[in-house]
């Protein structure tokens, strides 16, 4: 009774407390959000829901404030792109929020320095600032600060000043750092931290030269269009010399000594017909050089029409459809066929274009497209080109083939681009030279497969359900199949000097890298192999490092791998479809990730497969999933001999696919 008594007592004073005291953090991130808001202009008044009078808190589970991105009902990141804000960012107002791990910000028009109030969020991992008219320095609050920044855009905004060098290079967790596109000038700075993968100050004001460290670390791309950077693409120099003009390549450079004598002996109006001389003897040269490949491109032109009359035909019609400017991707999945080799190629200077049914583009036209980094693998840089005739294409900067010379290596890629197939995507064109090689192929906006399952965390992105997924397994199976059928080298034997013959070493695998991050979606999701076919032309040393069919575990254990080899790694993508998860077969040395193989055959082993399957798929793949992830297992085993051949593989999965039982 006195309980009672006490409860109907504190009742009114209970009606009495603020929200937050109940709902502390729904209170905290409503009242944070309702801070910021203050800070900056809404003019089409998108986020209209973020009020006081929010009939749900911002993370609600059926109707979140929009902008919002949430974990576990708590407030994880803002994504508020494309909406024209403008005025200031009060950052401090969600300084304190301690599970804000990311704020993106592009395509706005905020304004004036960097807010004092950045380096407050300390526990931000990715700000993406792009594409505003943010001014003025860099702060180095940013990264002395905000200790746990992995990735910072900065592109696209009107920054200047000098880069605070000492505080980027102590910035202990910096993966990514995109500044280009502003008008910073300086130095590069002589030391970055080492934990960086991807930096970018193309198109600024830097000056100075390259640091040695820095310029062996990241492509020359990351320092275009700076004209007062010695050895950048696009600067004044190649190198980094004394300002007046260059000597002949001859005659060595001419020291201070040498001036100092030419002065006391001569007059000035012979320094200057000196330096005329010079001027003359360059210019000259650069005249001869020119011609020379004036000489060259039409013995290759030559070349070209010549071997097209004696055989070479074009089997399609160049595109057609597209608006002037319009960005248009490379389309050679299309019907028909068309002559890829020899007399089918086009050979534009020293980039040889291998496609006969887009416009024709050369070295130039790459070397002056807009170009975006798309990733790092293991057997280069991907970049994203888009060119000024609409055409837009990705292109592979290759490392580590030197394995074969050029004939070998061009008779090999031109081979790879003859093969049409649904599910594999060809190259349409190449560079070679032996110290760089470029292979070009069609552009697929989704991205890969990997950025798809794991990389895309964005309120909008695309979740791959059960028929989205079982139709891309299917696919990759039917590629792989394909290649198996068309690259697949037969076994043979070999006889020893005294008549005795024995077994060769195993081909080669015909794929011999797949894995997720080689599976790229079309607009369709249908998926589409790539860097297929590369193990004859991969340095012999390099190849256990750069190819995925070394994952397997006789690669791993005998360096020995084969076409059992790629059904291991067909499987790993299987077990990564079914179960969501990231396999630690990716990862070379770096600890995270799940083994999908041993903790799928565990689970195979004691019948608890169905607890495996990723619960976004679970109720529409039922059965079938399950069955799929069998065939993953059975498909990575661990003795070769023991799994089932490529074309085993894809009936099973076709059959998964198809709806029937494997």
């Amino acid at each position: 009774m006195v309980a009672l008594l006490a409860f109907r007592l504190l009742l009114p004073l209970l009606a009495l407390l603020p929200l937050p005291a109940v709902l502390a953090e729904d209170g905290a991130d409503a009242a944070a959000l309702l801070r910021l808001k203050q800070s900056f202009s809404d003019p089409t008044g998108r986020l209209e829901a973020w009020s006081a009078s929010s009939p749900s808190p911002p993370c609600d589970a059926r109707s979140p404030w929009p902008g919002v991105q949430c974990f576990d009902g708590n407030l994880a990141g803002l994504r508020l792109t494309h909406m024209n804000l403008s005025g200031s960012f009060d950052f401090g107002a969600v300084a304190k929020l301690p599970g804000l791990h990311s704020i993106n910000l592009k395509h706005n028009n905020f304004s004036g320095p960097l807010p004092a109030s950045l380096g407050a969020v300390r526990s931000l991992r990715a700000l993406y600032l792009s594409f505003n008219a943010f001014s003025g320095p860099l702060p180095a609050d940013v990264f002395v600060n905000m200790r746990w920044l992995k990735k910072l855009y900065l592109d696209g905004n009107n920054l200047t000043g000098p880069l605070p060098a000492a505080a980027i290079a102590a910035a202990p967790r910096l993966i990514e750092l995109h500044l280009d596109r502003n008008q910073i000038d300086g130095p590069v700075p002589p030391k970055l931290p080492a934990s960086l993968k991807l930096f970018n100050v193309s198109h600024n004001r830097l000056t100075g030269s390259i640091p040695p460290d820095i310029a062996r670390r990241f492509d020359k791309s990351a320092f275009a269009g700076n004209a007062g950077l010695c050895g950048s693409p696009g600067s004044d120099s190649a190198v980094c010399v004394a300002a007046g003009p260059a000597p002949p390549p001859s005659m060595p450079p001419p020291t201070a000594a040498d001036f100092m004598a030419v002065q006391e002996e001569t007059s000035v109006f012979v320094v200057i017909g000196i330096i005329l001389l010079v001027i003359l003897l360059v210019s000259g040269a650069m005249v001869l050089m020119l011609r020379q490949d004036e000489r060259n491109s039409a013995a290759s032109a030559y070349d070209y029409y010549a071997d097209a009359g004696a055989g070479g035909s074009t089997n399609k019609p160049a595109a057609a459809g597209s608006r002037p400017g319009e960005m248009v991707s490379v389309d050679v999945a299309g019907g028909g066929s068309s002559s890829h080799g020899g007399a089918g190629s086009r050979r534009m200077g020293e980039f040889v274009l291998l496609a006969d049914d887009i416009p024709a583009f050369g070295l130039p036209d790459l070397m002056k497209a807009s170009a975006e980094v798309l990733g790092n693998g293991t057997l280069g840089s991907a970049y994203k080109a888009a060119m000024r005739n609409g055409v837009t294409v990705a292109v592979k900067r290759m490392r580590d083939m030197n394995r074969v010379g050029r004939d070998e290596f061009e008779q090999h890629v031109q081979m790879l681009g003859e093969l049409r197939h649904p599910n594999v995507l060809p190259p349409v064109g190449y560079h070679y030279r032996k110290e760089e090689k470029l292979i070009v192929s069609e552009y697929m906006p989704r991205g890969s497969l990997l950025y798809m399952l794991h990389g895309d965390q964005s309120p909008n992105r695309v979740v791959l359900d059960w028929a989205a997924r079982v139709r891309i397994a299917a696919g990759v199976a039917r590629g792989l199949a394909f290649l198996h059928e068309k690259l697949a080298i037969p076994a043979g034997r070999l006889v020893s000097m005294d008549g005795a013959d024995f077994d060769a070493p195993p081909p080669p695998p015909p794929h011999g890298n797949l894995k997720s991050g080689n599976v790229l979606l079309d607009a369709e999701l249908e998926p589409r192999l790539v860097d297929y076919g590369f193990f004859p032309l991969v340095n012999a040393a390099q190849a256990p490092q750069a190819m995925f069919a070394f994952r397997s575990p006789e690669g791993t254990t005998r360096d020995v791998v084969s076409a059992r080899s790629d059904v291991y790694c067909l499987g790993v993508v299987l077990l990564e479809l079914v179960t969501g998860r990231f396999p630690s077969q990716y990862l070379h040395t770096a600890r995270g990730g799940t083994d999908v193989v041993h903790w799928a055959a565990g689970a195979v082993a004691e019948g608890g497969e169905r607890d495996l399957v990723d619960p976004a798929i679970a109720a529409a793949g039922g059965d079938a999933a399950v069955r799929l992830l069998r065939v993953g297992v059975h498909c990575a085993k661990p003795e070769p001999e023991c799994r089932p051949s490529v074309a085993e593989a894809a009936r099973m999965v076709e059959e998964i696919a198809a709806g029937g039982a494997p």
